[in-house]
């Protein structure tokens, strides 16, 4: 066999906001894999019907991409605009996120368009996130989040412990109450923490403000230069199979802007709330242990890899604990082992690891492609479909994104203005 023909879609929304450790993930064949073709598209953009004429071996459906199914609208156009994956011969692996959020809509489109493999983040309780699918494709256990080998290098000698300007930083979104309690945690344990430190000799950099999200390597920057972070497992505990509870949530509170989980939870999803539990290690846990920035966390599996005490500081949903949790931050010998044990337990476990995953992949990809007899593109074919599509796609790019970041500042300025 030649090169592997590989396209990946993907829709992370405009570059300038882009969060690392997803842009990470959208790109890691591409990244790796420097000896195949590999075309990574964003959904935002057309998709030229000339790459059509390419025989793939394999295609990936990133999860910023599969994201599409939040929308009705969007994702019938998208269904419709790319109805040519369904009946493609390639190996077709999905790598959702999310999975419990209109988790009916995901397995029935993994079915129809015969996707060959899901990887899931989330460890358990396929069977009801995928009750269609699990009984003709494979599903494997993914993450929502990869260490590349750039991460490693640039990691290896984290800023000094001492040197760094903030001693306890978080950075979250308020979600909404169709995520569960485990999705309201946090944004709640910002403001429990906050107010339960007894005094602010603490220098606190903790927002659940979006303006105050952080792009990019900036990211990675603001987390090296944090002692500590706080956490909370990643998911929900909420199933909403069809997107129903999203639906009534935001119905409900536009009529009572000011209701609190509680009165969301009895009037939209009725004890719905817990019967399942959605959690893995995040992005977040990851970047941290490599920064070394110990992580005072919320109980939680975390995926099996971390445990409390040993890998992180834990702290109370209720930060009743914060006594101890202050204690443990003083005490210098337990810190430095916490951060190195974390680190070493995150780096130890191979499937973390960028390029173990995409060889996984592309091993996975080969063998099926050599199963179904996919023909070859000729290989200068290739390389002139793909100049085209560059020289084509950069300015188009350029310029959607130019006017969608004039729209966004014009509607935040009319948003300010009302708010005056």
């Amino acid at each position: 066999m030649g090169k592997l023909n590989v396209l990946h879609l993907h829709r992370m929304g405009d570059p300038q906001y882009r969060r690392e450790s997803v842009r990470t993930l959208e790109y890691m064949i591409k990244e790796v894999a420097t000896d195949i073709n590999c075309l990574v598209h964003d959904t935002d953009l057309p998709f030229p019907e000339y790459l059509k004429e390419i025989d793939y071996h394999l295609i990936v459906l990133g999860p910023t991409f599969l994201c599409n199914r939040y929308y009705p609208t969007k994702l019938k156009k998208t269904l419709s605009k790319y109805r040519f994956i369904a009946s493609s011969n390639a190996c077709k692996i999905a790598l959702p996120q999310d999975d419990y959020d209109c988790s009916s809509i995901l397995d029935q489109w993994m079915v129809d368009w015969n996707i060959d493999l899901v990887y899931s983040v989330c460890p358990n309780n396929w069977d009801v996130l995928y009750p269609n699918y699990s009984q003709k494709g494979q599903i494997k256990l993914g993450y929502t989040g990869y260490i590349s080998e750039s991460w490693i290098r640039s990691w290896a000698k984290p800023k000094p412990r001492d040197d760094r300007r903030i001693d306890v930083s978080y950075r979250a979104s308020n979600l909404p109450a169709n995520f569960g309690s485990v999705g309201q945690l946090k944004g709640d344990i910002a403001r429990r923490f906050t107010s339960s430190l007894p005094s602010n000799d603490l220098y606190l950099d903790i927002s659940v403000d979006p303006q105050d999200m952080i792009p990019g390597n900036r990211w990675h920057n603001f987390l090296e230069d944090s002692k500590f972070c706080l956490v909370t497992p990643s998911g929900s505990s909420l199933l909403d199979p069809k997107g129903e509870f999203r639906k009534r949530v935001n119905n409900f509170c536009k009529k009572f802007p000011n209701a609190t989980f509680e009165d969301i939870a009895s009037e939209c999803f009725p004890g719905e709330d817990k019967r399942f539990l959605f959690t893995a290690i995040s992005p977040r846990n990851i970047e941290a242990a490599l920064s070394e920035t110990v992580q005072i966390a919320t109980p939680g599996t975390y995926s099996g890899l971390m445990q409390p005490i040993e890998h992180f500081i834990p702290l109370e949903e209720s930060c009743s604990n914060i006594s101890s949790v202050l204690t443990m931050m003083r005490d210098k010998f337990l810190i430095r082992k916490i951060s190195r044990d974390c680190k070493d337990a995150i780096l130890a476990e191979p499937r973390l690891q960028t390029k173990n995953i995409v060889y996984e992949i592309l091993s996975f990809a080969e063998n099926t492609s050599t199963t179904r007899n996919i023909q070859e593109t000729p290989q200068k074919q290739i390389e002139q479909l793909f100049e085209r599509y560059y020289t084509h796609l950069e300015v188009l790019a350029d310029s959607f994104w130019f006017k969608r970041r004039l729209i966004r500042t014009f509607l935040i300025k009319i948003k300010t203005s009302m708010n005056l």
